[in-house]
């Protein structure tokens, strides 16, 4: 497993030295064989190198790589994601799998969505005596658990409770919302909206990433996300 999980790192490493220009230029691109659903119904099924469109579900036959600007994306096969890359923040869905992750600039925040609707924002931290890389790994179990794992550099999260900071080999388990075990689809986000796990909840669309004013919720809504190690 962890022979095979390195092997995912090294070759999402290659992709970000490897990767032609236009990819930055337009957007996020994936490689790989890879379907689209937009509104769970299939629209395309991309091989070989494409640009994907922000938003839409990403389905991994076999696995599958994606680039955005200073973040790569190595997804196992049968992983479900989906993506949008804007100038402050590069934003993750995982509705199943296993997603390496490499950030190699951390002008920008990632955030991470979960099955369930929770959200949560991280600063990235190159470590600098090392390679300014952060790596590691965002895992959505059969239970719809997510566990966010950095394995090089560092990441402060912010969370209902405040700012978590999470080491290399260490881990993040996002907390649950109380729904059906299958998880929320888009289309069901869609009516719901996503809860972010920061002290300011916010409902955001999970098929509009780019939703600038989202609205304000009760307090008493906030998830928690808590480190372990």
């Amino acid at each position: 497993m962890t022979k095979r999980f390195l092997k995912a790192i090294t070759l999402c490493t290659a992709v970000i030295l490897a990767a032609p220009t236009f990819s930055l230029a337009g957007g996020s691109v994936g490689y790989g064989d890879i379907s689209i659903y937009k509104n769970d119904v299939l629209t395309t099924k991309m091989t070989g190198q494409n640009p994907v469109e922000d938003g839409s579900l990403l389905v991994c036959d076999g696995k599958c790589m994606f680039k955005s600007e200073g973040v790569s994306l190595v997804a196992l096969d049968g992983s479900k994601i989906a993506i949008a890359g804007e100038p402050e923040i590069f934003k993750l869905y995982v509705r199943e799998g296993s997603v390496d992750y490499v950030i190699n600039n951390n002008s920008r925040k990632i955030a991470f969505y979960t099955p369930q609707g929770t959200y949560t924002a991280a600063e990235v931290i190159f470590n600098a005596s090392t390679s300014p890389v952060v790596k590691g790994n965002v895992l959505v179990g059969d239970d719809g658990k997510t566990e966010i794992t950095v394995t090089e550099g560092r990441m402060v999260f912010a969370t209902a409770e405040g700012m978590k900071t999470v080491d290399a080999n260490n881990k993040i388990v996002l907390a649950q919302l109380p729904v059906d075990k299958k998880g929320l689809g888009l289309e069901a986000l869609v009516a719901g909206g996503l809860v972010i796990t920061e002290a300011v909840v916010t409902a955001i669309d999970i098929n509009n990433f780019n939703d600038k004013k989202p609205q304000q919720l009760a307090a008493d809504t906030t998830p928690s996300a808590s480190p372990s190690n």
